[in-house]
C-alpha cells in the first residue's frame, strides 16, 4: 500500500467515523482514477480492520449513461462490499445518520471460478455458481469529485441478498422483470437489461476493469451487477421489497 493512498484512506475513514460528507484536503484528493482505487482498496482493509467485517466481493455502479453524465464518468465504477451491512433475504438497518438510505434492485451473482482480464459474456457466466435477487444499500456521503467518490466506495453502504438459485442461467438474466416497491407503491418495473443490456455485461466490464487496478475476483465473489430501477430514498420508518419471477423477494425496512 503507497503512503498516498493510505493517508486518503485514513482521512476517509475519520470522515465516515463523524459521519460528515465525504469531502477531503486538497492534497489527499486522489490525481487520478488510479490513485482512486488504491485508496478505496486500502480504505476497504481498514474498515475491514474497524468491524466492517471481511471483503465478501464486489458492487458495479453508473452502469447507464444517465449516470455516469452526471457523475463526471466515462464508463462503469467498481467498488468493495464488506459483510457488516450484507443481510439475508430481509434486513432492518438503521440510518447512520438519521436522514435514511437508498436501495436499488440489482442481480447478484456468486463466483464458482476467478475472473481476470477481458472476458465475453458466455465466459463470464461459465464463472457464476448462482443468481440472486439482491438490493445494494447506498449512504449519500457528499463527495463533491468523481476520484473521491470511488475512494469512498461510490456511496456503498450494504446489501440483502436473495436466496440463491444455482440452477438459473445467467445468460437469460436480461429477460428477469424486476419489481422495486416502497410501502407496498410500486416504484419501478424493469428488465434487469436496463443494466448495460445485460447483467453479464457489468460482470465482462468488471473482469477486464479489476484486473487493470490489480483486484482479483475469486470464486465465491458476491458481484453486485448494477442498479436496474432508479435508486429510491427511504425515510426512517419506510419499508422496499424488490421481487422478480423465479428468483423470490427480499425486504428491507430503514429505521
Amino acid at each position: 500500500m503507497d503512503d498516498a493512498a493510505h493517508a486518503t484512506a485514513r482521512a476517509l475513514l475519520d470522515l465516515r467515523r463523524a459521519h460528515a460528507d465525504a469531502v477531503l484536503p486538497a492534497d489527499l484528493v486522489p490525481a487520478d482514477l488510479d490513485a482512486a482505487y488504491a485508496a478505496h482498496v486500502a480504505l476497504l482493509d481498514l474498515l475491514s480492520a474497524d468491524g466492517g467485517g471481511p471483503r465478501i466481493g464486489w458492487k458495479v455502479g453508473f452502469t447507464n449513461q444517465t449516470a455516469q453524465e452526471r457523475n463526471g464518468a466515462t464508463e462503469p465504477v467498481f467498488a468493495g462490499l464488506l459483510g457488516q451491512h450484507a443481510y439475508a433475504g430481509e434486513a432492518e438497518i438503521p440510518s447512520p445518520r438519521g436522514t435514511g438510505l437508498g436501495v436499488e434492485p440489482e442481480i447478484a451473482l456468486r463466483l464458482a471460478a476467478p475472473l481476470a482480464g477481458p472476458v465475453s459474456q458466455r465466459e463470464a457466466a461459465a464463472a457464476v455458481e448462482a443468481v440472486a435477487i439482491a438490493m445494494e444499500v447506498v449512504e449519500q456521503r457528499g463527495a463533491p469529485d468523481l476520484a473521491t467518490n470511488i475512494a469512498d466506495g461510490i456511496l456503498q453502504f450494504g446489501c440483502v441478498l436473495g436466496e440463491w438459485h444455482p440452477d438459473c442461467d445467467p445468460l437469460a438474466l436480461d429477460q428477469a422483470l424486476v419489481r422495486l416497491q416502497v410501502d407496498g407503491e410500486t416504484n419501478g418495473f424493469m428488465p434487469a437489461s436496463e443494466v448495460l443490456g445485460h447483467p453479464l455485461a457489468a460482470l465482462a466490464w468488471l473482469s477486464a476493469a479489476a484486473d487493470r487496478r490489480g483486484v482479483e475476483l475469486r470464486p465465491g465473489d458476491v458481484i453486485l451487477t448494477g442498479a436496474i430501477c432508479p435508486a429510491q430514498h427511504l425515510d426512517p420508518g419506510q419499508m422496499a421489497e424488490v421481487a422478480a419471477e423465479g428468483l423470490g423477494d427480499i425486504r428491507l425496512w430503514v429505521d
